[in-house]
């Protein structure tokens, strides 16, 4: 992306000002979105000023997470899109010929700290190349186990835990990324989704970001049942279009 900024300004609309950090999380606590959250800038429309003093309200902090939060997104598919470039460029990958999916399916124990419990992986790549690549994207995608909901779980012995997946796949027509949770109702599901929206109407993509602004225009948020998805699809007119773009500088 565009070098970075320090912004004493954050950009929303007065509608996402009611504990809109308490309700991405669903529970979970503010210092985990915070965690989940780096120190990167974003651009919101509609501005109003946060104070630098001791008197700030925590809720503007956890707004200033989610916020984060949603260009993290962005900004980590950002990453492996410019490494599909890289590997283009210097001949290690054709999108012709070299498919690959990633998926990982995980409960994490809803203890502080502890990100480590049962998952299912599935590896399907057929570029020893691309494994790195893959492999770090995903690992990026496996923090947005936040989102879920703690919930109890026969499958390890009734304890409380998120369930959460990733996937990334190319299968000669387009790159799928899709991150989903699973929270406590249908109803939870569903407000999740819409405040999503609502925060990616508010999103605001600069002219020189190239790869963001494709990125930006193929991102959905759906729900189905008590899951949250959020899910990117990049059609291979679009990687086509990405990889010749960086062939020509």
């Amino acid at each position: 992306m565009s070098s970075r900024k320090n912004y004493n300004s954050l950009v929303f609309l007065t509608t996402l000002s009611v504990y809109l950090g308490l309700v991405l999380v669903g529970g979970a606590t503010p210092s985990v979105l915070a965690q989940a959250a780096t120190t990167r800038d974003f651009n919101i429309k509609n501005e109003i000023v946060v104070e630098d003093d001791l008197d700030k309200k925590p809720d503007d902090e956890e707004l200033v997470d989610f916020a984060k939060s949603l260009q993290n997104y962005f900004e980590d598919t950002e990453k492996f899109v410019k490494d599909l470039q890289k590997l283009h460029g210097i001949d290690k990958i054709d999108l012709d010929i070299n498919t690959f999916e990633y998926s990982v399916s995980k409960l994490l124990p809803c203890v502080d700290g502890n990100k480590v419990g049962p998952a299912t992986v599935t590896y399907l790549a057929a570029n020893k190349w691309l494994r790195p690549a893959i492999e770090d994207f995903g690992q990026q995608l496996g923090d947005y186990y936040y989102l879920a909901d703690c919930q109890l779980n026969k499958r390890v012995k009734n304890k409380k835990v998120t369930d959460s997946s990733f996937r990334i796949k190319f299968d000669g027509n387009a790159v799928d990324i899709e991150i989903s949770a699973k929270k406590d109702s249908s109803q939870e599901a569903l407000h999740l989704v819409e405040e999503f929206h609502q925060a990616y109407r508010l999103y605001e993509v600069e002219e020189d970001e190239v790869i963001v602004k494709k990125i930006y225009e193929n991102t959905s948020f759906k729900s189905e049942n008590n899951q949250v998805f959020i899910v990117t699809r990049l059609p291979r007119s679009s990687i086509d279009d990405l990889l010749a773009e960086k062939d020509a500088r």
